[in-house]
């Protein structure tokens, strides 16, 4: 194996290396992606239930459910903006998948391209070789 290819070979391990941690980054961004769309539904489903039981109360009952009422869409509000940045980051990190796994296969095909160019080159000085040793 000559030297580029020993080198293009190093590269695509370590393109692979770098890959296996974005996808490990991936998978985390997911879960949590998921998760706060759990949270999101269920914090979705709190609003309709309250909702749903508005019957006559008092003033201290009526401040107290405005209260929680702003309470839970502040919270919807702040899990809605992190779903889309964990939207947005999950795509971001795709792009960058593909990426590298491009450059790693492009990376591994020259390799292996130069080594067998190599090989090539090797099996013609050895014909050039042999030939010259039958013409003596």
């Amino acid at each position: 194996m000559t030297r580029r290819a020993a080198l293009f070979k190093k590269m695509a391990l370590t393109q692979k290396l770098h890959l296996t941690k974005q996808l490990r980054a991936l998978g985390l961004v997911r879960d949590e992606l998921s998760k706060n769309r759990a949270m999101k539904a269920q914090l979705e489903e709190l609003l309709e239930a309250d909702k749903a039981t508005d019957h006559a109360r008092s003033g201290m009952s009526l401040y107290s459910a405005s209260w929680f009422n702003t309470q839970v869409r502040d919270q919807l509000l702040s899990i809605s903006h992190r779903c889309e940045h964990l939207a947005t980051e999950m795509v971001t990190l795709k792009k960058d998948i593909a990426s590298a796994e491009h450059k790693r296969s492009r990376q591994e095909d020259k390799a292996t391209e130069l080594v067998a160019e190599a090989r090539k080159l090797a099996q013609d000085r050895a014909d050039i070789q042999l030939a010259e040793l039958r013409r003596r």
